[in-house]
């Protein structure tokens, strides 16, 4: 694991120095700068003696109140530092840098030195990395950031372990671990458990699995004297075969990436437990395993939620939906005054919007801002669809409440998003659907091909981390 800290005074000597725009600089290594500049915003040039650093990036930073542009920046200076295998730097930040700018630097530089060696020999060591900070605010501003980085760290490592030692269970252990770490209490609803609760809809995903569901709920109490809490939900199927409507290979490769909704969830309940902000905030984590078995959910079944509403199951592979289904339904029971659930739900995300934002749907137009302003705050980009009354015809059933599966490829994103909406009643609720961009399908600024943990910022920042 890299070591990324930060200090007034960084150390020298180290092997290579990062600087951003209108650093002074030796006239000739201002002028290879300049010309590298000319190629794009980053500059990497072998300093031959005329700096104290054998190496030299530097960053052409366009706008510190662009988030998103200037977390890729330090993002690719720290894939420099990885390609030129430097064992220790230096991050100057100018005197005039806005307290934002830390958060920017700190998850860019982490983001881009993430890597995930479990299973691998004979990897170069990653390097240290310090940060300087003008001033205490900038350095009070960066911690915090720091916290956001371990909880994205954790949320990658989680989606890019396999499903063979990432199952609930392992789940399980690892929810229970950030609890103790971020004094937060926590609650495991069992296989019996949650029959006995009524949750259908989550038992129905994982009874053709050895592997048993389950339901854990984390829970911060900031503010000790409010009745209002938070909710965030995370749908964790360990891996997804399809059920009984198989996936194609090439479908099934990946999806042990498909817990990442509730591995982002996690991330952010490390971060909040390490902050401790004042605001009450419960982490739902919904997990099962989608497996095939003689006893796994058919098509045509009909299953009952935690809340009673009946479910046609119209596709065994539109799992997703029914897990959330129970933990949106269990946080609307205890009371959530407003309620996010992220997931990687649906094909069609990719489709309308690539890689590049997460589809955010929801019911309440105050709220969906808000998490938007969260989103930019944190350098992530959504985007809102329509949530119009007459998407919800596409999950009516014929012979239950819903049905789990909309009208084939027609407004996918939405009709999956509004099926979970269902559980939420009256109460504030958003949906991001990060299935394409929770997993980069090449390198990049902001770390190697693999997990991203993309939303663990804004949820945490919600959160008021």
């Amino acid at each position: 694991m890299p070591r990324l800290r930060l200090a007034r005074r960084p150390p020298i000597p180290v092997e290579a120095l990062v600087v951003l725009e209108g650093h002074p600089l030796p006239l000739s290594l201002r002028r290879e700068v300049l010309r590298q500049w000319g190629r794009g915003p980053v500059a990497v040039v072998a300093t031959l003696g005329r700096l104290p650093q054998p190496l030299l990036v530097a960053l052409r930073v366009p706008d510190w109140d662009d988030p998103v542009a200037t977390t890729r920046r330090f993002g690719a200076a720290a894939r420099a530092l990885l390609a030129e295998r430097v064992r220790s730097a230096a991050v100057l930040i100018p005197d005039d840098a806005p307290d934002a700018a830390a958060e920017a630097a700190v998850l860019g530089l982490s983001r881009g030195l993430y890597r995930f060696d479990r299973y691998r020999t004979g990897a170069p060591p990653l390097p240290d990395v310090t940060l300087a900070v003008p001033r205490r605010s900038f350095e009070k501003a960066g911690r915090r950031a720091l916290d956001l980085a371990r909880g994205i760290r954790l949320a990658r490592d989680l989606v890019n372990t396999p499903a063979e030692e990432m199952g609930p269970d392992e789940l399980e252990v690892e929810a229970r671990r950030v609890a103790r770490q971020g004094a937060l209490s926590v609650r495991v609803y069992d296989r019996a458990r949650l029959r006995r609760m009524g949750a259908g809809a989550l038992l129905a995903v994982g009874r053709a699995s050895p592997r048993a569901p389950r339901m854990i709920v984390l829970e911060h109490r900031g503010a000790p004297r409010s009745d209002e809490w938070l909710a965030l939900a995370g749908k964790g199927v360990t891996f997804d075969t399809g059920g009984l409507n198989l996936k194609p290979a090439e479908g099934m490769a990946l999806m042990k990436k498909d817990m990442a909704g509730a591995a982002a969830v996690l991330g952010a309940a490390l971060a909040v437990g390490r902050q401790r902000p004042k605001r009450n905030v419960r982490f739902y984590l919904a997990l099962a395993e989608n497996a095939v078995a003689g006893n796994a959910m058919r098509p045509g079944d009909v299953v009952r939620a935690l809340d009673g509403t009946t479910i046609e199951i119209g596709n065994t592979d539109a799992e997703g939906r029914l897990v959330l289904a129970d933990a949106v339904a269990l946080a609307a029971r205890e009371g959530a005054c407003r309620i996010l659930d992220v997931a990687t739900l649906t094909g069609a995300a990719l489709v309308a919007l690539g890689r590049v934002r997460v589809p955010l749907v929801g019911n309440d137009d105050a709220w969906l801002a808000e998490v938007e302003r969260a989103a930019a705050l944190a350098g992530e980009r959504v985007w809102r669809f329509p949530s119009d009354p007459e998407y919800k015809e596409a999950i009516r059933s014929r012979i239950a409440t819903l049905k789990n599966i909309g009208k084939g490829s027609e407004a996918g994103v939405v009709a999956g998003a509004l099926f979970i909406g269902h559980f939420a009643g009256a109460i504030p609720w958003a949906h991001l659907d990060i299935s394409p961009a929770s997993w980069a399908d090449a390198d990049g600024d902001l770390g190697p091909e693999g997990a991203t943990g993309v939303t663990v910022p804004t949820l945490a920042r919600l959160a008021g981390a």
